[in-house]
């Protein structure tokens, strides 16, 4: 269960703003209110359309599409086991006998209610994710058992029936100091260093978050192609979303706002969670998932948490990993309230980001954790946000694209090298901080981009 969020503060600083969060039991939020430039951007209508869930939706070209991002086609792949039935099982309809013993009737329909939801997989190893619509526990069998029959038509196996499982933007808890007057991270991390060689030009990111102001004039012409799992559409962006893209590709030398450490690499928009309240599903942040790696992302950053993982996200990480696909994860916020392991951070294939401050000590928020790999900038971070403003977020939320940004770089700059070599070019060239070796508050060491550019 969540808890509410507290009062956001926002002050306004030359068009900055400083956002001060209450903490949530999992993750947090933020939205700012600063004053918007001189041409503010209206607040965009939100849809009210439920999200398409059985297909992934259609691409919706941004301004400029940029050829970075582009379709692929899946790679054979071998599939994953199928649900082994119990012996009571076995002897019923396959469809039926996912859902007995498996979904608590309590879950369907009513207030706060999350969907069933069935995975399956074909042979080139591409996820389908589904969910079932039903209100009563006789309605969702037979519609299990419908998708089942279909899947096994088209050569498909199911190979889960779950409840979906809520998740939320791992956004920016409270700071002691927030009136950082510059991009301390680029100060000291010399991203720009590496910008002769690579400035991620070549690259595909996708951006799995609450939305990307396309309009924003740091990112304008960034955005090749969105799409939303949320209902709201992608007329409807958030800050949380913003700031993330803002760290990675804020256009340089344009005499406005801030600099992005990657600014040469073309954004997917994968919006899986809601523009102000920053909520979603593990299934949306699947979809989001599956999507960009049909488009082209070489890289994913997923700013996002929840309080368990699922099997439909974990087909989609596999997909990412069998299609080459970096994914990058925050590490959670959880730092001071008893270290619970943060999704899909904790699976084994993303870089999950801890977050340090800027004397380089573990942000006191930052989650601490065996699956921990990597510490980056996280603490009072400026960035992009909505209405061409700028703002000040600390979290894990902002050291997951600080790494973003790193293999970014590394693709462009070593494209003969797979997902798998980017991933270990960025862990055993860190720079050891805590105790010698791996540890849990550092993982491997802070992020070295000299070193792994």
């Amino acid at each position: 269960m969540l808890m509410s969020l507290v009062s956001c503060v926002s002050t306004p600083l030359r068009n900055t703003a400083i956002l001060v969060c209450g903490a949530m039991l999992l993750l947090s939020s933020c939205v700012a209110s600063a004053p918007p430039v001189e041409q503010p951007v209206s607040t965009p209508a939100t849809t009210t359309a439920p999200p398409v869930t059985t297909i992934p939706p259609a691409i919706q070209p941004g301004p400029d599409p940029l050829s970075a991002c582009h379709p692929i086609g899946a790679a054979a792949a071998a599939l994953p086991p199928a649900i082994s039935l119990t012996p009571q099982q076995a002897g019923a309809d396959a469809g039926t006998a996912f859902v007995y013993g498996m979904i608590d009737p309590s879950v369907l329909g009513g207030p706060g209610s999350v969907p069933v939801v069935v995975t399956s997989v074909g042979r080139q190893g591409r996820p389908e994710i589904q969910e079932v619509t039903a209100s009563t526990l006789d309605e969702a069998r037979s519609e299990v058992a419908a998708l089942a029959s279909e899947s096994i038509a088209q050569g498909r196996q199911v190979v889960s029936v779950e409840t979906d499982v809520r998740v939320r933007a791992v956004g920016s808890p409270v700071t002691n100091d927030p009136w950082r007057p510059s991009q301390w991270a680029l100060n000291q991390f010399h991203f720009e260093s590496l910008w002769p060689t690579s400035n991620g030009s070549g690259v595909c990111v996708a951006v799995v978050d609450s939305g990307i102001a396309l309009n924003h004039v740091d990112l304008a012409a960034k955005v090749a192609a969105s799409a939303d799992w949320t209902g709201e559409g992608t007329a409807s962006y958030g800050d949380h979303a913003t700031h993330v893209a803002g760290i990675i590709a804020a256009t340089p030398n344009n005499s406005v706002g801030t600099v992005g450490a990657a600014p040469g690499v073309s954004l997917l928009n994968a919006k899986a969670l809601t523009a102000v309240s920053g909520e979603g599903t593990t299934t949306g942040v699947a979809q989001a998932i599956i999507w960009a790696v049909d488009n082209g992302a070489q890289v994913i950053n997923t700013s996002i948490g929840g309080s368990s993982g699922s099997s439909a996200l974990l087909q989609a990480i596999n997909y990412a990993q069998a299609n080459d696909v970096v994914l990058v994860a925050s590490g959670g916020n959880e730092g001071l309230k008893g270290n619970p392991p943060s999704w899909p951070a904790a699976y084994d294939w993303p870089i999950a980001a801890a977050s340090i401050t800027e004397t380089g000590e573990r942000s006191s928020f930052s989650t601490q954790g065996s699956y921990i790999d990597v510490a980056a900038p996280g603490s009072s971070i400026i960035s992009t946000i909505t209405l061409n403003r700028y703002a000040y977020m600390s979290g894990t939320s902002m050291a997951a694209p600080h790494v973003t940004a790193l293999a970014a770089l590394a693709r462009a700059a070593h494209p003969a090298e797979s997902a798998a070599q980017i991933r270990s070019r960025i862990m055993t060239t860190t720079t050891d901080t805590g105790s010698a070796g791996w540890d849990s508050s550092f993982g491997w060491g802070v992020i070295n981009p000299s070193a792994a550019g």
